[in-house]
C-alpha cells in the first residue's frame, strides 16, 4: 500500500513537472519563433546575396554559417538595448556594418558616411516613433 502510494505520488509529481516543463518549453518555442520572424528581413537576405556574389561563394552556406556566427552578436545587441539603451545598439550596429565592409575588403569612406547617415535617421525615427505613437494612441482613445 505504502509503495503503491509512493509510486502514484512520484507519477503525479513527474506528470505535473512534465506539464510545467512542456508549458515552459512551449512558451519559449513560440516566443523564439516570433523572434525568428523579426530577424528574417530583406536587408539581411540582400546583404547575404551581395556578400556571396562579391566573393563568389554559395549564399546559402553564407546564410547558415553567418547566422550561427551572429548569435553572440544578437545577444550583445539585446544586452546593449536592455542595459544601455537603443541608441547604444544603433551605434553597435553601425560599428558592425563598418567591420563587415572591412572584413569583405570593400570598405570606402563614402559607405561609412552613408551608414552613419542611415543610423542618424534610425536614431531620429526611434525618438519620433515613440512620441508620435503615444500621441496618436491618446487621440484614438479619446475619439
Amino acid at each position: 500500500m505504502f509503495l503503491r502510494l509512493n509510486i502514484r505520488l512520484i507519477y503525479l509529481t513527474l506528470t505535473i513537472l512534465l506539464v510545467d516543463v512542456m508549458g515552459f518549453v512551449r512558451v519559449y518555442l513560440i516566443v523564439s519563433l516570433a523572434f525568428a520572424f523579426f530577424i528574417m528581413c530583406p536587408r539581411m537576405a540582400g546583404m547575404c546575396a551581395v556578400i556571396a556574389k562579391v566573393k563568389g561563394v554559395n549564399p546559402y552556406v553564407v546564410a547558415i554559417v553567418g547566422g550561427v556566427m551572429s548569435v553572440p552578436l544578437i545577444v550583445l545587441m539585446v544586452y546593449l538595448t536592455i542595459k544601455v539603451g537603443v541608441y547604444a545598439a544603433i551605434i553597435a550596429a553601425v560599428a558592425t556594418d563598418i567591420l563587415a565592409s572591412i572584413a569583405m575588403g570593400t570598405f570606402r569612406l563614402k559607405y561609412a558616411v552613408e551608414v552613419a547617415i542611415i543610423a542618424l535617421f534610425i536614431w531620429v525615427g526611434v525618438a519620433v516613433a515613440s512620441r508620435a505613437s503615444a500621441l496618436l494612441t491618446s487621440l484614438i482613445a479619446k475619439g
